[in-house]
């Protein structure tokens, strides 16, 4: 028996272009393959932000499959990028069981290229889906808080042909006493059950 093919996309533009994507790379501008353009700069004061990224796992295929759910996201243990003291790589959230933004929900990231991303949280300029007075609310929480042994719930439902699972957002803040400098890479983990 074949199993399901699934891959995680990124999610940018308006449409959504939707990009495999396996070594993603949060930066000030919204796109796939930022490569060491638009990196995220330490502020003189207040915060910057990363573009707010949004990555969907994705089945391709059902192969032989019958159904896939559970999904589930959790990072390899503390974050250690050197972000200053109100730093961190932060997740959007929701006070429902599924955490996870709709594909029909994706709200495409924003802000200045270079400079800093808008606030994924912010009442005005924020992600539509999750910012501040939207529908169960809740606020963004540092990524690393989810391990293994207690992932983040993304989506419970059962998929059952080739279509994308609710989504995962997630944005870089930088302060003003950040390190300089490239930070190492962190795994993130997609799990899902499959029957």
């Amino acid at each position: 028996m074949a199993v399901a093919t699934v891959v995680v996309q990124q999610f940018t533009g308006v449409t959504p272009d939707k990009d495999t994507v396996t070594t993603p790379r949060m930066s000030t501008m919204d796109d796939d393959a930022p490569g060491s353009a638009n990196p995220l700069p330490i502020p003189g004061a207040g915060i910057t932000f990363s573009y707010w990224m949004t990555l969907h796992l994705t089945i391709t295929a059902i192969n032989d499959a019958t159904l896939l759910n559970n999904h589930k996201f959790y990072m390899d243990g503390a974050c250690g990028w050197l972000l200053g003291t109100s730093g961190d790589l932060f997740i959007a959230q929701k006070s429902t069981t599924d955490k996870g933004v709709p594909v029909a929900s994706y709200d495409q990231a924003t802000g200045t290229p270079g400079t800093t991303g808008d606030d994924m949280n912010d009442t005005t300029d924020g992600h539509t889906y999750y910012k501040t007075g939207s529908a169960n609310y809740s606020a963004p929480v540092a990524a690393d808080g989810f391990n293994s042994g207690a992932p983040c719930t993304i989506d419970t439902g059962d998929h059952t042909i080739a279509e994308g699972f609710k989504g995962v957002v997630l944005q870089a803040e930088v302060d003003t006493d950040a390190t300089r400098g490239a930070q190492g890479a962190e795994t993130l983990t997609f799990q899902y059950d499959e029957v």
